[in-house]
């Protein structure tokens, strides 16, 4: 598990600007997504499943992996669980060296992606659960 308290982690709407339409598409894929993630009990049993890697990034996460989607270019998806006083919540951030060149809307695609196949990987481990329904369209 590495510590990258010190990486420099951004937003889409870092990369594009404040009215960057792919931070609004990956939201809005997020939001219904997000939720199932409470199911997941093994973090190093998803971050094998999706070819991450287990993170702490020092941002009060309850978990993080990161994912090199291209070379020099990592998506690090940051989750928190929910309490009493806030819903689950995901939030994808970007890094590396190469990753002010790509276009955001190939790192929306590629995080949205990602965040289907964690839902994957939730429905195969909780086969005796009643699952969130999104879980069961991926």
């Amino acid at each position: 598990m590495g510590l990258l308290k010190d990486k420099k982690l951004i937003s889409l709407r870092e990369i594009e600007g404040p009215a960057s339409p792919h931070q609004r598409q990956l939201e809005m894929a997020l939001k219904n997504k997000q939720q199932a993630l409470e199911y997941v009990a093994d973090v190093a049993a998803l971050a094998e499943f999706i070819g991450g890697k287990v993170q702490s990034l020092g941002l009060g996460e309850d978990w993080a992996l990161s994912k090199e989607i291209y070379p020099g270019v990592e998506a690090f998806f940051v989750f928190n669980r929910a309490d009493t006083e806030f819903p689950s919540s995901l939030k994808v951030l970007f890094g590396g060296e190469n990753v002010k060149p790509v276009r955001g809307e190939e790192l929306a695609s590629f995080a949205i992606l990602y965040v289907s196949h964690m839902l994957r990987y939730v429905k195969e481990s909780n086969r005796d659960k009643k699952l969130p329904e999104v879980c069961y369209k991926v």
